[in-house]
């Protein structure tokens, strides 16, 4: 019972959008339910935090609210709070406190709490204690966020992990070792085309994400004592049981039946009797794997004019820059293309700056369009993340200097994720304090833009080429000269990437 569990490290530097308040608040929206009034302040926990990546840049993020977040190893909490100290946060706490002892702890009640990839890998009676604390602790208008495998698509994982089990039954070694000679077996397996991959592609994704990782993550997976994936009228029955009700699935396209399933089966579940037959039934079709469920405390639902009032005064903006953004987006089974008018008129109003839905009505290329077809044009463009709520600001002209001769980093956060993670992984999250998200990019354009800030323009190229044979990373190129190679990289990043930094104000401008 409340056995740490590890994770490889890439996993731990991850940022995850869909537990942004903003982001949270515009799913319940969307399923009709109230929203957490986060301008006054507001008390966010995350349980399972990790090293607190997502943690620590919510909490520059939003300075007016208070996060928690909560672990049961110890290393983690110290990477979090040092990574705290570092940016300077003083509205974030971390706490190493074992799950099952979460009620004996002192801590104020929440608008927001996270249980984030722990619930199925933990025993019934650390369940209860989380179940119990949630209880105790979720405020009246209050979100839960919990993650957890799901069956039927997690039930191949279970097999995988028996046979991984009774594969390295009586081997007298340690578990990293067991690990990799499970693991070795699975490849074996795949790669012979077994039955049990060929015909089953939850099993090959379960696979492939594993071999992957880091062999403590792959021990963990295979190994761990506890593993219990659950049908989604289990867990709903579960939350009702402390009083919460479900307000939708943190993974957008769910919530709309066009996208959640193909079309053969969307007569189906337009006729089932109930939201539990809907996501039990959805599951199945989809063979899911996972669920990330949001759950409210009470049963209050907006009417359709409240709601559409809630929707009309958020604000939506671009995650990604026009000429990036991919028309065709494929969910499972399901494709949407985003080539009608109304979508491409969108695209390029939100590409130039955020807009509200009542401000985006008023713009010459959508006065022709109602309220309510542009709300659900919105609702499509968020399902795949290329458009996302984002705070409201001030309509400041945003300052676009590609000219100039340096830039500073806008935020701290920022700085020490660059400091710590370049040249880990292969992408890399920077917030924006101006819009309050998370901006993903490639580990190129994050290089590029650290050397932009220490060297200035000019110097550009030659720090970019100095820190990567400082860090005995090899330049990939068909090319002779690798300055040459690295100056039409910069220019790429200039066009594509530099123009979305300035206006999100990652970086800016230094005016001498």
């Amino acid at each position: 019972m409340g056995k740490s569990i590890i994770v490889d490290e890439i996993s731990q530097w991850q940022y995850f959008d869909e537990l942004n308040p903003l982001y949270l608040n515009y799913i319940c929206i969307l399923n009709g339910r109230y929203p957490v009034q986060i301008d006054s302040g507001f008390n966010y926990c995350e349980l399972g935090c990790g090293v607190g990546t997502t943690l620590n840049s919510l909490a520059e993020l939003f300075p007016g609210g208070h996060f928690f977040g909560i672990d049961n190893n110890k290393e983690y909490i110290h990477s979090a709070s040092a990574f705290a100290q570092e940016i300077g946060s003083s509205n974030i706490d971390f706490k190493d406190v074992n799950f099952d002892d979460l009620c004996n702890v002192n801590l104020p009640d929440f608008d927001y709490i996270i249980i984030n990839n722990i619930y199925s890998w933990k025993d019934k009676v650390t369940r209860d204690c989380i179940k119990k604390f949630v209880g105790n602790h979720i405020k009246k208008v209050g979100i839960v966020f919990l993650n957890y495998e799901t069956q039927p698509g997690s039930s191949s994982i279970i097999s995988l992990r028996d046979m991984a089990s009774f594969h390295t039954k009586g081997m007298v070694t340690d578990n990293l070792t067991k690990a990799q000679c499970g693991l070795d077996y699975l490849n074996f397996l795949a790669e012979n085309n077994a039955r049990v991959f060929a015909e089953n592609a939850a099993a090959n994704e379960f696979y492939d994400e594993i071999k992957t990782k880091d062999i403590n993550y792959v021990a963990q997976r295979l190994f761990s004592s506890f593993f219990e994936p659950f049908y989604f009228h289990q867990i709903e029955k579960e939350m009702f049981e402390i009083g919460l009700s479900f307000a939708g699935s943190a993974i957008c396209h769910l919530n709309f039946i066009d996208l959640a399933v193909p079309q053969e089966f969307q007569d189906f579940l337009k006729n089932v009797s109930s939201r539990e037959q809907f996501e039990t039934h959805g599951d199945l079709i989809r063979n899911q794997r996972y669920r990330k469920d949001l759950f409210v405390n009470g049963r209050e639902v907006m009417d359709e004019i409240e709601q559409t009032e809630a929707l009309s005064d958020l604000t939506f903006g671009l995650s990604c820059t026009e000429d990036n953004f991919e028309t065709l987006a494929i969910f499972g089974d399901v494709e949407l293309n985003y080539n009608n008018d109304v979508f491409k008129n969108l695209i390029s109003i939100l590409a130039n700056s955020p807009n509200s839905v009542l401000g985006l009505q008023e713009r010459a290329k959508l006065q022709n369009y109602s309220l309510e077809l542009i709300i659900d044009a919105l609702k499509f463009l968020t399902s795949n993340g290329q458009v996302t709520p984002v705070m409201k600001t001030a309509s400041e002209k945003d300052i676009i200097n590609l000219e100039a001769d340096r830039y500073s980093i806008c935020s701290n956060f920022n700085i020490q994720l660059l400091k710590n993670r370049l040249f880990k992984q292969d992408k890399i999250t920077l917030i924006s304090l101006k819009r309050g998200v998370g901006i993903n990019m490639s580990m190129s354009d994050a290089l590029f833009t650290l050397c932009l800030v220490e060297a200035g323009s000019d110097g550009v190229v030659d720090w970019v080429l100095q820190r990567l044979m400082e860090a005995n990373q090899e330049i990939l190129t068909n090319e002779v000269n690798e300055t040459n190679t690295m100056k039409a990289g910069y220019e790429e990043f200039r066009k594509n990437r530099l123009p979305q930094l300035l206006q999100l104000e990652i970086i800016k401008p230094i005016v001498s």
